[in-house]
């Protein structure tokens, strides 16, 4: 076995020779390695140029805020007007002067659009016009509605003919913000009783601002809606409004919100200051869109 070992391992002459050449190749090598970073210079790339570059085809969300950015553009249009914050107040939309529309929130485009409309003798007739018009978005329509105060237009029939329609046919016109219990009682299909209700939930409210408010009235269904509708108007510059600014909770108390709404509003006033718009009574998370709408035509924020 010992023989068999010596044998393997037992090289001649010329294996040898290899051997040793073999290994101070491996030497070589190694040394070169360890040498090379030495005199070797590494080029340092600057990257700035190309992250401006990059910076500039994906602006971060307060540069686009700052500079209204516009996607497709190389730069940023720095001179368009920054937007302002809309003002919400009751309106009646026909030949409203352009500045009032931009107090709204509407965009140059939007007023130019309705302007056009005016010019070519377009007039807004009731709030759902306002809706047709194809620069007015569904949402900002929900947001302006319970704002459009459109003046109701008489009839075009002569004073003296249409005196004598109503005396004839018995038919009398009521203003229900003002009218009091006897007055309503003179239309057709409201009687006494009807005219209590009536004139008990508009001191609730503060007046109405609209005729499809008399169903919330305690037992007027929609026949009856639908029988006396056409004897009455409204009137929403005689609406109570209440001052949000300055208001107490008593005050505040109305059918559409409860208490802890009320208070909701004025501890979020006395924290954070005075409201700017109505549309900040919606930071307390107390009111949703649809209470919103409905409260919105009874607040004021100045006298």
């Amino acid at each position: 076995m010992k023989q068999l070992i010596r044998e393997y391992f037992t090289f001649n002459k010329r294996e040898k020779n290899g051997i040793f050449v073999l290994v101070c190749i491996i030497l070589v090598l190694l040394l070169c390695i360890r040498f090379s970073e030495n005199f070797s210079t590494h080029e340092v790339v600057d990257f700035s140029k190309f992250e401006k570059q990059l910076q500039a085809l994906n602006p971060s969300k307060e540069q686009k805020e700052k500079s209204n950015y516009i996607p497709g553009k190389k730069e940023f249009a720095s001179t368009n007007p920054p937007v302002t914050q809309a003002a919400y107040f009751n309106f009646d939309p026909n030949q409203l002067p352009e500045s009032d529309w931009k107090k709204l929130g509407l965009s140059n485009k939007q007023i130019r659009s309705i302007k056009n409309y005016e010019s070519k003798g377009g007039t807004f007739r009731t709030k759902e016009d306002i809706k047709k018009m194809y620069t007015i978005s569904a949402s900002l329509y929900a947001v302006l509605e319970p704002y459009i105060q459109i003046a109701e237009k008489q009839t075009t029939i002569p004073a003296e003919k249409l005196a004598h329609t109503f005396r004839t046919s018995e038919l009398e016109i009521v203003e229900i913000n003002s009218a009091d219990s006897l007055q309503l009682s003179t239309v057709r299909g409201i009687g006494p009783f009807y005219a209590k209700m009536i004139i008990r939930y508009r001191n609730l409210l503060g007046g109405f601002y609209t005729k499809q408010q008399l169903l919330e009235v305690w037992k007027l269904d929609k026949e009856k809606y639908d029988a006396i509708e056409k004897y009455i108007v409204v009137d929403t510059s005689k609406i109570n409004k209440i001052n949000i600014n300055t208001c107490t909770s008593k005050e505040l108390k109305h059918p559409y919100i409860n208490w802890k709404t009320v208070n909701g509003i004025i501890n979020y006033r006395e924290k954070h200051g005075d409201f700017n718009t109505i549309n900040d009574i919606k930071k307390t998370d107390l009111i949703d869109a649809e209470t919103f709408l409905k409260l919105a035509p009874y607040l004021k924020l100045w006298k």
